[in-house]
């Protein structure tokens, strides 16, 4: 293909989470000679938006409708409509950029300029990000994938199944499908993080034990397992303090954080849970840390925040979920557990009384995230994707 090879990157939120953030690692390092990205937003108000301009990304800016499941036909049928709006409105847009390629993470994304993309015949690649919940979610994704979408890239093997196992090998013939983990740059990810005093500020006593768990305040993410295990018999004397970093990311959880709130209340951890929200430097954070507790009760694709702590040499206990199992090997790198309360005060236990003999963990997990899950690695293979596509 003459010219360089225009890419847009659909986004329906301007948030900023490990998705967003691996989207900037990327474009960052495109080669610029070969490609030219553009980033569609719904809004400029956050921080998404903000970091996108600091480093100077193409940045465009169209209202999308966010949709919500709803039995209500009205509020369908006016979704859909938008829908139809949209795909008109990108039809233009695709063409005014001459866009060779389109990359989304969800299928939803992916609604706003599926009609386009196939008018104009260009190429859409769909990310899988996370594991659906639900079979019918599974079915419908991969469904859409199989007509719409040339090129498939999942995160994790355990997120590819959401494809592989629910679409025909007829329609998955001559579409492009890989795994691609995510990476990080360990070193910028470390670089000018901000020193935080964790011991006279949360520890208390001179030998306290410091769990740090980060993510949106969500079932998911498991907090509420983290503070039951916490609670139990088996750790409930310890002297350990167990910070949360995180608040909502819809307004759909604020139930399930007034849920932590009363069982911290409660359950009398006032004094060994603080609920910190947002805080946009977990550096400092993760270097004063024990240990980083991240606990999903449901299948977690491939979660930044494991790569993040590995990058300051912390141990990190995760529940068996998801594509968990494709960055920690237990025992070597971290701890894996299962998605259990008692299963994660047992690993909790053992490292908190072996603190000082499991230096080797923490260098492995360096180790894994300085030669595995690199973000050079991430673009080479990312890079190789666009440009077979760009050739089709």
């Amino acid at each position: 293909m003459a010219g360089k090879i225009n890419i847009l990157y659909m986004s329906r939120t301007s948030k900023l989470t490990g998705p967003e953030n691996i989207l900037i690692d990327i474009i960052r390092r495109l080669d610029k000679g070969i490609f030219s990205p553009v980033v569609v937003l719904p809004d400029r108000n956050g921080p998404f938006f903000k970091k996108l301009q600091l480093h100077k990304i193409n940045t465009k800016i169209k209202k999308m409708p966010f949709l919500r499941v709803t039995y209500n036909p009205f509020l369908l049928l006016w979704f859909f409509l938008n829908i139809l709006i949209l795909n008109f409105n990108f039809l233009f847009t695709l063409k005014k950029y001459n866009i060779n390629l389109v990359v989304c993470n969800t299928i939803q994304e992916a609604l706003y300029l599926s009609i386009p993309v196939k008018i104009l015949k260009r190429k859409l690649m769909i990310c899988f990000k996370n594991i659906l919940d639900s079979r019918w979610k599974k079915k419908l994704r991969a469904g859409f994938c199989s007509i719409f979408a040339d090129s498939i890239i999942a995160v994790s093997e355990k997120a590819l199944e959401d494809y592989t196992l629910f679409s025909s090998k007829k329609r998955s013939a001559g579409k492009l499908i890989s795994v691609i983990h995510d990476g990080i740059d360990c070193r910028e990810f470390k670089r000018g993080f901000k020193e935080i005093d964790v011991m006279s500020k949360y520890r208390g006593e001179s030998k306290g034990f410091i769990i740090l768990n980060i993510g949106n305040l969500t079932e998911l993410k498991g907090q509420m397992l983290l503070l039951e295990s916490v609670s139990s018999n088996k750790i409930k004397n310890l002297n350990i303090k167990v910070l949360l970093l995180g608040d909502v990311y819809h307004r759909s959880e604020m139930a399930y954080k007034e849920k932590i709130k009363k069982y911290i209340n409660e359950n009398n951890l006032e004094k060994k849970v603080s609920m910190l929200g947002y805080r946009p430097d977990i550096g400092g954070y993760l270097n004063s840390a024990d240990v980083l507790v991240h606990c999903p009760i449901k299948e977690d694709a491939f979660p930044r925040v494991v790569l993040e702590a590995f990058c300051f040499g912390r141990i990190v206990i995760a529940t068996r979920m998801g594509g968990i199992p494709e960055m920690i090997k237990d025992n070597h790198n971290g701890f894996l557990c299962e998605a259990d309360k008692n299963s994660l005060a047992d690993k909790i236990l053992y490292v908190y009384e072996n603190r000082n003999k499991l230096g080797h963990i923490g260098k492995n997990a360096l180790k894994s995230v300085v030669e595995e899950f690199n973000i050079s690695s991430q673009l080479r293979e990312t890079e190789k994707i666009y440009n077979k596509l760009s050739a089709l």
